[in-house]
């Protein structure tokens, strides 16, 4: 067990943007965040990642590093004048990070060659692969990416999937939230489908299939809606 959420529930006035959730995640596993917008995960992510306070529970780490986590936000605004290069090793004097490894993130993520561009003049997805390489400077135990293939062509979708798959050789925990269900698919050890802030539904996609008599997830999705339609 590397994570613990203990009753979390996030309330805004009289809204109930989370409904209670315990939830226990285990070192080295992929656990992928679905659902629709407004269905919980981005309220979710600011709960485990500590920007937002729950209203009841708590966040528990069971890892001895000084901060457990490394967080990819759904979208970076990086200052425009600076370069790749800047950029990561401004966050690199932060977690010690040795100039190797800010290199080595840069290949990963494909813009070795941009290093000395000024991310103002970048694409969309460049700026999301930049988002990533922030997020993969830090040496630590899990990796929290919300909604992090946006703006990335077929080409880097699939290498993000390899990039989750080294880290979870590496015993690394990762917490994906998408709303693209083939992401889910192909590289979720267990699945968290949210709905209207409600958790519907927490395991394997094997689990998740029988438990609702269906054998894809976009079944699994309409029959959930089917079903709170039915009951509101």
């Amino acid at each position: 067990m590397i994570l613990e959420l203990q009753n979390i529930s996030k309330k805004y006035k009289n809204k109930i943007a989370l409904a209670p959730v315990d939830l226990t995640i285990n070192k080295g596993e992929c656990i992928v965040l679905c659902g629709g917008n407004g269905a919980g995960k981005s309220t979710m992510i600011k709960i485990l990642t500590g920007i937002e306070n729950s209203s009841t529970g708590q966040v528990v780490f069971h890892s001895e590093k000084k901060k457990p986590f490394a967080y990819m936000p759904d979208q970076m605004n990086f200052p425009p004048e600076f370069t790749p290069i800047e950029i990561l090793n401004y966050y690199g004097t932060f977690l010690n990070t040795p100039k190797v490894r800010i290199q080595e993130v840069l290949v990963d993520v494909g813009l070795w060659e941009k290093r000395n561009q000024r991310v103002g003049g970048f694409s969309k997805g460049m700026s999301q692969r930049l988002n990533l390489a922030q997020c993969l400077l830090a040496n630590t135990d899990i990796y929290i990416l919300d909604e992090p293939t946006n703006g990335l062509d077929p080409y880097w979708v699939i290498q993000f999937k390899e990039v989750i798959q080294t880290l979870k050789k590496q015993q690394k925990t990762v917490i994906v939230s998408s709303h693209i269900m083939r992401d889910a698919i192909e590289i979720a050890d267990k699945v968290l489908i949210l709905f209207n802030g409600k958790v519907k539904s927490f395991g394997t996609l094997d689990c998740i299939y029988r438990d609702h008599e269906c054998k894809s997830l976009e079944e699994v999705f309409l029959s959930i809606h089917q079903k709170e339609i039915s009951a509101s």
